[in-house]
């Protein structure tokens, strides 16, 4: 336990008072939590943690006078942040992780694409005649495709319109 000469002594160790008179004003108001004693010398007995705890408090209001900030409204943001960044740094990694799955599957997708790739289309090929057929055969499957396909006939006019210039395409007329 602390008299108010320690309590000052220490108070002004910290640059908050240097006044006797000051402390024991902070005392009666109840800032400072304290115990009359019986001797009469030593008229107030101040607990070390109650005054650490004034001190601290005194710290805070004067960092928030001189820099304008409320220390506890900058404390809580602060943690707030402090969680925020945290949220962020596993998100980061969760999207890492599926950024890595995604050129997986992208490597696995090629690789079984290319294993499975069929031949490259050809008119011969659409039309189900052998590629080496002679040209009279292609000409004639591709003609009756494109009567088939015509618009005035029900067909449908953009398969005719890519048909018709394949068979433009390839001299067949």
């Amino acid at each position: 336990m602390l008299n108010v000469k320690e309590t000052t002594n220490l108070l002004k160790s910290e640059g908050i008072t240097d006044s006797e008179e000051t402390v024991i004003r902070w005392i009666l108001e109840g800032k400072i939590r304290a115990k009359r004693t019986k001797d009469l010398n030593i008229n107030f007995s101040i607990d070390p943690f109650d005054l650490a705890t004034f001190i601290v408090e005194k710290k805070i209001e004067r960092k928030s006078k001189q820099f304008g900030i409320d220390y506890e409204h900058w404390e809580k943001t602060f943690h707030e942040n402090t969680s925020l960044k945290e949220k962020i740094e596993e998100l980061e990694i969760s999207l890492r992780i599926e950024r890595a799955k995604v050129r997986s599957l992208k490597k696995m997708v090629k690789a079984e694409s290319s294993l499975f790739s069929p031949a490259p289309y050809t008119i011969g090929s659409l039309l189900g005649i052998e590629e080496d057929s002679d040209k009279d055969l292609l000409r004639k499957e591709l003609r009756k495709l494109l009567e088939f396909l015509h618009p005035d006939r029900g067909g449908d006019e953009r398969l005719f319109k890519v048909f018709y210039e394949h068979y433009d395409k390839m001299n067949l007329k």
